[in-house]
């Protein structure tokens, strides 16, 4: 159901953004929507980057928030492969699954074609902040700041129990194409072939080292994934300052929310957005 409603509010505000079908690299084509607003004093632009199986409308699902956003500056949002208006990507396999190299080679190429305007501000959540993460480490140069919204810790492991969940599929995987796997765990094809490459990422994200310190690091993290869900092994708020560097502007808080604070807490997020737009 959940998974219902971010595309139903994907499919209600895209009329509004310039949107397109865009081939990034063997055969992978990826639909994104870019808002522009030429009245903001920040000419780059604001990237979202969605959490794990969810589309770009996780972030248009609270509509104050949206606007609040759109408010700020010129928003560039995607869906990865098989989500949202994404077609899947059949050449995924247990020898090439998504890892966080993967998808940050497929976002730069993304906004090279599309000549969408630096600087970048990223907004990731989730999982998402994993490709966020390897993004900026990799091109330092096009970021001006970052917002992660509730991330997954860079080096951490996931739960007994969630992993108890997805289990079957990863085994699946391993035997079958993805057009298999797509048939029969649509919902959670993405979740697998990730899980398949979390080693993976996590060793490509230890290779850089922390981002670099000329770049704020603003964290949000939130109360449901610390006390309720513990979906990792250990302390979720204090794994999360793995991403902290030592910049004078990042930081790390926690509110009282659900794991999407955007559409829990959209002011909050917001906030953020529009600070790290006016530094």
């Amino acid at each position: 159901m959940k998974k219902l409603i971010f595309l139903l509010c994907f499919i209600s505000f895209s009329a509004f953004a310039v949107g397109q079908l865009t081939t990034v690299q063997n055969g992978v084509k990826l639909y994104s929507e870019y808002y522009p607003n030429s009245t903001s004093k920040f000419k780059g632009t604001i990237v979202f980057i969605n959490g794990s199986g969810t589309s770009m409308g996780e972030w248009g699902q609270n509509k104050k928030f949206f606007r609040c956003a759109k408010k700020a500056g010129s928003l560039f949002l995607y869906d990865r492969s098989g989500l949202g208006g994404s077609p899947q990507d059949t050449k995924l396999s247990e020898k090439h699954p998504i890892t966080a190299k993967l998808i940050s080679d497929q976002l730069s190429i993304l906004l090279q074609k599309q000549k969408i305007k630096l600087p970048y501000i990223i907004v990731a959540h989730s999982y998402g902040s994993i490709y966020a993460g390897y993004f900026v480490l990799t091109h330092p140069s096009l970021v001006k700041s970052v917002l992660m919204v509730d991330p997954v810790p860079r080096n951490f492991q996931f739960s007994n129990a969630l992993m108890d969940n997805i289990k079957s599929g990863i085994k699946y995987a391993m035997n079958h194409d993805e057009t298999a796997v797509y048939k029969k765990y649509p919902a959670d094809t993405e979740e697998i072939y990730q899980m398949l490459g979390f080693s993976e990422s996590k060793n490509e994200l230890k290779k850089f080292g922390l981002i670099n310190d000329s770049i704020p690091v603003v964290i949000i993290s939130s109360t449901a994934m610390e006390y309720k869900v513990k979906p990792i092994i250990g302390d979720w708020f204090n794994q999360q300052k793995q991403w902290l560097n030592k910049n004078l502007n990042s930081k790390i808080f926690q509110v009282k929310s659900g794991h999407f604070i955007q559409i829990h807490r959209p002011n909050i997020v917001c906030k953020q957005i529009e600070k790290l737009v006016s530094d």
